[in-house]
């Protein structure tokens, strides 16, 4: 009898699950389960700079300004030492001329030293900005005035290792 009744309760329950009528889950796929889960979303776009904030344009333009006024102040120191050092052309190592020519070329490179110092300010401030992960944008407004500086930076250096040469270092 024990297994008349395990039969028909068998039977019983499985008539249940064969009814269509009901409020029941269905087992069809949900869209979250056809959505490929390893799928990393796209990033937004980055953002690129287009003008510089505030703070670092004024940081630039002060860097920048002293790096000129440091080239005006080397332009300036250049004649005298333009002329000692074609007076010194030729003279012997140790001579008065070649001492004396030594000596204003190297008030002459003191003199733009500032603009030398303004450039590696310069690139602080641009390597600080990479290492917080700045945009392109961003670093590529900062490296224009660091060209310009550079620039003057590399004339003054040129001039100097010419007239140096002429002395005969």
């Amino acid at each position: 009898m024990h297994k008349i009744n395990g039969i028909a309760l068998l039977v019983f329950l499985l008539t249940g699950c064969a009814s269509v009528e009901g409020d029941f889950p269905s087992l069809s796929k949900r869209d979250y389960e056809s959505a490929d889960p390893l799928a990393i979303p796209e990033a937004p776009p980055p953002l690129v700079s287009t003008a510089l904030p505030a703070e670092l344009k004024t940081k630039t333009d002060a860097l920048l300004a002293r790096a000129r006024t440091a080239h005006s102040a080397f332009e300036a120191a250049l004649a005298p030492a333009r002329a000692a050092a074609q007076a010194a052309s030729g003279a012997p190592a140790g001579s008065e001329a070649w001492v004396q020519a030594h000596m204003i070329l190297s008030r002459a490179d003191g003199v733009r030293a500032d603009a030398v110092a303004a450039l590696g300010e310069m690139d602080r401030l641009i390597s600080v900005e990479r290492d917080k992960a700045a945009d392109k944008g961003l670093i590529a407004l900062l490296t224009q005035p660091q060209g310009q500086m550079a620039a003057i930076v590399n004339e003054d250096t040129a001039e100097i290792d010419r007239l140096a040469r002429l002395i005969g270092l």
